[in-house]
C-alpha cells in the first residue's frame, strides 16, 4: 500500500468513479506505483461492475495517471504514474 501515492490521488480534481478506481489501485501499489489486482477485485472493493471499471481505467490510462501492462497468462501491471498528478493548483 502507497500512502503517498493514496494521498495524491485524493488531491486530483476528476471525476469520482476514476478518483475512486485510482485511489483503489494507489491502496494496492508499491511506493514505484505497481500493482496488479484483477478487475474483479477492484469492482468489488469500488462497488462498480466490472465494464465501469474497465472504463474508468481506461480513461485513467488514456490521461496519463497509469499504464496498463498486459502479461499473456498471467496478471496485468498497472503502473501509477504520479508525475501526472500534480497539485490542484496545476
Amino acid at each position: 500500500m502507497s500512502i503517498k501515492l493514496m494521498n495524491a490521488a485524493w488531491e486530483l480534481q476528476m471525476p469520482a468513479g476514476q478518483k475512486f478506481v485510482l485511489v483503489a489501485l494507489c491502496d494496492q501499489a508499491s511506493d514505484a506505483g505497481d500493482c496488479y489486482p484483477s478487475i474483479s477485485t477492484i469492482a468489488r472493493r469500488c462497488s462498480m461492475g466490472e465494464r465501469t471499471v474497465q472504463r474508468h481505467i481506461k480513461d485513467l490510462e488514456d490521461n496519463g495517471y497509469l499504464e496498463r501492462i498486459e502479461r499473456v497468462g498471467r496478471s496485468t501491471i498497472y503502473r501509477i504514474n504520479p508525475r501526472q498528478f500534480g497539485t490542484p493548483a496545476d
